[in-house]
């Protein structure tokens, strides 16, 4: 129960006290619609004031307080009007409770987004995407329906303890009574409460899975498909529905069997109650109608109650998953340095730096002069650290040792966000979306004017084909660019890095996965961008030393300049 009180707080406090203070009122009023109907089976039944009993004596005064005689008629009145207040008050709150759902719901997404977004670059290095990608769908969905579950389940836990004060003032014996049908029916479905809290710790475990392995398969199914091995992601998905398939079901026995179990609990209590207060007790037909009503609301809010906490206990999980994330995230928030910038392009200076990933020395004692206006290209082996220069000077990683310096400033003493903003970033595998043409060079910037597309489309060589497309810069070009040829895709990812005039273009392995005379041409065509701007090309291929005019080796660590051969 302490995970209802920390989920349902969790947020904040004055709304949720507003809530529960709602239905206390709602609970409150439904008590005196309920205690109106003492009096109503006494004049029913004639019974004389001698025979009256204390609730009675309480709906006499109160009546007369208000100047009102104790007739069938205003009882009724009485009844009527505490129902429709019980029903204001509960509307209210239910309506709060909708509201912070809601609210809860797309909130934890924009916080975690935007987490995300500020989020350090070496954070993400190895994080899986299906983890994001669960946290944001499914585990937010889940927590929103844990945070109301935990409200309902309060709301439940406050109507109990209105129900169970009236039941001391009807009689000790019934209030002891009360008691007992409590724990009876609490205690009675223990063993699928457990049930459930296992099935909800399976439920998160296997989505997260399944999505995790959707997600890997899917990225990779052309190449899958191409060798025929595309039957293993059905046998991966087929484990994981599997596992899934089996939490769901203990979620819904559980469910199902606490309900079943319930109903003949309270109709065996119920019959025990009458017997035991008629033949034991010597109640009258009065009390004990009005208290077998009483005994119902209160088997009904323990039901509530009940409901709500496994309701809590299944999606649980999912709402600590989340809030976890959430705090993992922020904790990797990148706090970028403020200042100012040196003109540009400006020359970048790499003196004696060294970088070091936790566990493996990337580089050590690095020296490397990038000119301003000219294309200085970075060759070495898979593995060797050419990206990690280009991430160095982007600012993504921070050297372990030495300084990098942008036009004579150490990078640490700049602008990080203004000098980014200067910065065209083209990596090997370009990521463009099922979208226009348009939208992937301008990425959704509503101030980019259409003739500002066309002119960074014209300055990547990429207007040529555009041009002859249906629609032109309206072209949807299918998932990851499909329905573009490789060289298409990356002049078009040429043009997304130029349309901010950047001073400095790096391209990591851009041309690795085209044919040589694409290839040639993109480099040629990069060549023609020099003079206004710096560009940084990370390369194994021999036409981008052909084109640089200074050209730098790394190899175990080491950084050497390597001479240049006139094309």
């Amino acid at each position: 129960m302490r995970d209802v009180f920390r989920i349902f707080f969790d947020t904040g406090w004055r709304l949720q006290i507003t809530i529960l203070a709602a239905l206390l009122v709602s609970g409150v009023v439904e008590i005196i619609g309920i205690a109106t109907l003492w009096p109503i089976i006494g004049l029913i039944g004639g019974e004389t004031h001698s025979k009256s009993h204390v609730i009675d004596e309480y709906i006499q005064w109160g009546l007369a307080q208000a100047g009102l005689p104790l007739t069938i008629e205003v009882l009724l009145l009485v009844v009527i009007g505490a129902a429709t207040l019980s029903f204001v008050f509960g509307t209210a709150g239910s309506v709060f409770v909708g509201r912070s759902v809601a609210n809860f719901g797309i909130n934890v997404r924009l916080q975690l987004i935007d987490a995300l977004v500020h989020a350090k670059w070496s954070y993400f290095v190895a994080q899986p995407v299906a983890r994001y990608t669960a946290a944001i769908n499914s585990d937010a969905d889940r927590a929103a329906v844990a945070f109301k579950s935990a409200g309902l389940c309060l709301a439940g836990l406050v109507q109990t303890a209105v129900l169970m004060t009236m039941a001391l003032f009807v009689s000790w014996p019934f209030f002891l009574g009360a008691i007992c049908v409590s724990v009876v029916l609490w205690m009675g479905v223990g063993r699928y409460m457990r049930m459930a809290k296992k099935a909800g710790r399976g439920k998160s475990k296997h989505n997260l899975a399944l999505l995790h392995s959707v997600t890997d398969a899917l990225t990779n199914v052309k190449a899958l498909k191409a060798m025929n091995r595309h039957g293993f992601i059905g046998h991966t998905f087929a484990v994981h529905v599997d596992r899934l398939r089996r939490a769901t079901q203990a979620e819904t026995y559980s469910t199902s069997a606490v309900r079943a179990v319930q109903e003949p609990l309270f109709t065996v209590l119920i019959l025990g109650g009458l017997y035991i207060g008629h033949s034991v007790l010597g109640m009258d037909l009065r009390v004990m109608l009005g208290s077998t009503l009483l005994l119902k609301r209160v088997a009904d809010a323990i039901g509530s109650v009940r409901s709500n906490y496994q309701r809590v206990i299944l999606e649980r999980p999912s709402y600590w998953q989340l809030q976890q994330l959430l705090r993992e995230v922020r904790g990797n928030r990148e706090h970028l340095a403020t200042g100012t910038l040196p003109t540009l392009p400006a020359t970048i200076e790499l003196d004696h730096v060294g970088f070091t990933y936790p566990g493996k020395r990337v580089m050590r004692d690095a020296e490397l002069t990038m000119p301003a206006g000219e294309l200085t290209t970075v060759i070495g082996p898979s593995g060797a650290g050419k990206t990690t220069i280009a991430d160095l000077v982007v600012g993504l990683h921070i050297a372990s040792e030495g300084t990098i310096r942008i036009g004579g400033m150490p990078i640490g003493d700049m602008d990080m966000a203004a000098w980014r903003r200067q910065l065209g970033y083209i990596p090997q595998d370009s990521i463009l979306f099922n979208d226009t043409i348009h939208n992937n060079v301008t990425l959704g910037d509503p101030s980019i004017s259409p003739g500002q597309v066309e002119a960074a489309l014209k300055s990547a060589d990429a207007w040529s084909f555009v041009s002859k497309l249906p629609g032109e810069m309206a072209f949807t070009i299918g998932v990851r660019g499909s329905l573009l040829s490789g060289g298409q895709r990356q002049r078009l990812a040429i043009a997304r890095a130029l349309i901010g005039d950047p001073k400095l273009l790096i391209l990591d392995e851009a041309t690795s996965a085209l044919d040589h005379k694409t290839a040639r041409e993109i480099s040629r065509a990069a060549r023609a961008l020099t003079g206004s701007r710096s560009i940084l090309a990370i390369t194994h291929q021999a036409l981008w030393v052909d084109a640089a005019d200074r050209v730098y080796e790394i190899r175990d660590g080491k950084v050497t300049i390597a001479p240049v051969v006139e094309a």
